[in-house]
């Protein structure tokens, strides 16, 4: 049988403008993309009762988690710098709208959230790097 996995090549990270209708931008160049990693609470319901001794849990609060992910560094690009990229929604302590686009309309993870971090490297023997996390406000919408 041949596998339905996919080539993530392609895959997108866009951020919205606020505008409406909201229009969204790509950001440039990224390398690396690691959607929502989304997590649930357990809450122990244990008691005396409980059957033969074991604990006993109902799922609780949702976590939307966060979205990280690495590009080639690009102070100047509109996509990264502290005017209108990545670096200024750092700043601005806003929620912006964003979306994970996967190659060929795979689907489509829309979510609300702010950055948290913002992070640059520059070794000696590669490319500047930028790193970002972005912390879900909310439920990621998969579609």
């Amino acid at each position: 049988m041949a596998s339905s996995a996919f080539w993530a090549y392609g895959s997108t990270l866009q951020i919205g403008d606020g505008a409406t209708p909201e229009v969204f931008t790509s950001i440039a160049e990224i390398t690396e993309l690691t959607p929502p990693s989304m997590e649930r609470d357990d809450i122990d319901v244990s008691s005396n009762s409980s059957s033969d001794g074991y604990r006993e849990f109902i799922p609780g609060m949702r976590d939307g988690g966060e979205v990280e992910m690495t590009a080639n560094w690009l102070p100047t690009n509109a996509t990264q710098d502290a005017v209108t990229g990545v670096l200024s929604t750092f700043n601005d302590n806003l929620l912006h709208n964003y979306k994970i686009v996967l190659p060929n309309s795979l689907a489509t993870i829309a979510f609300s959230g702010f950055v948290t971090a913002f992070e640059m490297e520059l070794p000696l023997e590669e490319q500047g790097k930028l790193t970002c996390t972005i912390k879900v406000s909310g439920k990621p919408s998969i579609a």
